[in-house]
């Protein structure tokens, strides 16, 4: 049963395009909300971090459109000068975490947006002058990664994840390599 599950979850991880997308929680006062990060140094250096423990920033107003703090230590940047929108996390600086619930443009790197809230939701979300925010790495199936197993190399399966000897190839969708593969 083992032999044909890991091709099969294969298959659905490439066939329905998901791509591994890594979200963080942002806790203040109990409440819990979800942000998304995108894939870059900065936040790859950030979830190293938070893998260790959670983060807690003490973040200020500043200039009527966003909240920052500074993290414990810098992060690799790739500024870009760019305008932030309501929802937007970036970094500034290398050190300085900005939430926006407004808009600037300036150069930053960005590090991810949160979800499914809008400016009013944020800045009552992030009330408070300071308002201490505490980052943590959000957890959903405990499954970081999954790695074939090197008896699968150069093997095919069909979509029922059934080893196909038979050569050459029919038309049609296989796993071969850990890949999905159209054989027309």
């Amino acid at each position: 049963m083992k032999k044909l599950l890991l091709p099969f979850i294969i298959f659905l991880m490439s066939a329905c395009s998901i791509h591994s997308q890594t979200k963080i929680n942002l806790t203040v006062n109990g409440v819990t909300k979800t942000a998304t990060l995108v894939q870059n140094e900065a936040t790859e250096k950030l979830i190293s971090l938070l893998e260790n423990s959670p983060i807690t920033l003490s973040m200020t107003e500043n200039g009527g459109f966003e909240k920052v703090g500074n993290l414990p230590q810098s992060l690799p940047t790739s500024d870009v000068t760019q305008t932030a929108h309501s929802g937007d996390i970036m970094l500034y600086v290398g050190n300085v975490l900005c939430i926006f619930y407004g808009s600037n443009t300036w150069a930053y790197t960005k590090l991810g947006t949160l979800d499914n809230m809008n400016a009013e939701e944020i800045k009552e979300f992030l009330s408070g002058n300071p308002v201490e925010v505490i980052l943590s790495i959000e957890t959903q199936a405990g499954i970081k990664e999954i790695k074939a197993s090197e008896i699968y190399k150069e093997q095919v399966f069909d979509l029922n994840g059934k080893i196909i000897t038979k050569r050459p190839l029919e038309s049609g969708l296989y796993i071969i390599d850990g890949r999905k593969t159209i054989i027309r």
